[in-house]
């Protein structure tokens, strides 16, 4: 069993040294993950907009092709 008489160490720098690196690192995680779901979000915006030009222009080309047909 421990001595009753111990005293804990004192509160240094290097403690509040380790609780701003793991902030930064924490801060930084979550700036990471935001980056990352707006690159998604803009291959995703990206992709809907060139299909959405492709249907756009097959749909000209058939309504050319109609006018042509008549």
């Amino acid at each position: 069993m421990r001595n009753s008489n111990d005293i804990p160490r004192p509160i240094r720098l290097p403690d509040f040294l380790v609780i701003a690196t793991g902030f930064i690192f924490n801060l930084s995680s979550a700036i990471n993950a935001v980056t990352e779901e707006l690159f998604e979000l803009s291959v995703y915006h990206a992709n809907r907009t060139t299909k959405e030009m492709q249907a756009w222009e097959d749909m000209s080309q058939d309504l050319e092709t109609l006018q042509e047909d008549q």
